[in-house]
């Protein structure tokens, strides 16, 4: 009995230890740490934004927005060392009572520098999508690429309050002669109804290009104003 509860104890340690190396690595103890650091500097770099286009002398205004982390395994893997972040600002009854910064800010890139980049729409997310999911020469790849591009996409289509899913089936991966075709869809489950569907078209070689991606939504939020 007294051998059992030793090799117990020394596996307890050994498992604090494995957990112990896990956050020195920045493993799942350290993400949510620099999720929310991250998330801190796009709201600092907005209220930067707003401040900047305000009239002169104008008081301080603030939109009720929400800044949300656009995460998942895919995402990480393609983009190693960045984070994306959404941005929805609330409905306003006229489009010009919301600043620009906020219109035009719908997804955000912080690279592992710190730089931010606004992602503005479908066509600025086009050119990073080629440049991460380029090189694709099997099925699996093809199916990593299609489900990052989802993530992605459906930030554009959304208003801060809805939740997608990709169901099993609604998901596609053929080759046609030596191209991969990777299509599917997301499907909103709360907070509206719709879906974004996405299509990639992988060269011989693997490459992706603008016009082999094709993305597309149609959404009805279940508060126009919220």
């Amino acid at each position: 009995m007294a051998h059992i509860k030793l090799i117990a104890a020394a596996l307890g340690f050994a498992l604090v230890a494995l957990q112990d190396g896990r956050a020195a690595q920045g493993g799942p103890e350290n993400k949510d740490a620099g999720s929310e650091k991250g998330k801190a500097a796009v709201e600092a770099w907005i209220d930067r934004e707003i401040a900047a286009e305000a009239p002169k002398g104008a008081p301080p205004s603030r939109i009720p927005r929400k800044v949300q982390a656009v995460d998942d395994e895919h995402v990480r893997k393609a983009f190693a060392g960045d984070r994306f972040y959404s941005v929805h600002a609330k409905k306003m009854p006229r489009p010009d009572m919301v600043p620009k910064a906020l219109r035009t800010a719908k997804l955000v890139r912080v690279r592992a520098d710190g730089a931010m980049e606004r992602v503005q729409d479908v066509d600025a997310l086009k050119p990073l999508l080629c440049a991460k999911l380029s090189g694709v020469r099997d099925e699996p790849g093809a199916r990593s690429a299609l489900m990052t591009a989802l993530r992605l996409a459906e930030v554009y289509y959304q208003d801060g309050t809805m939740t997608f899913s990709v169901p099993a089936e609604a998901v596609s991966v053929s080759r046609q002669g030596e191209r991969f075709v990777a299509s599917g869809k997301a499907v909103i489950t709360q907070g509206g109804k719709g879906e974004v569907q996405v299509s990639l078209t992988f060269g011989p070689t693997g490459s992706l290009g603008p016009d082999g991606i094709k993305i597309s939504g149609r959404v009805t939020s279940d508060s126009p104003l919220r």
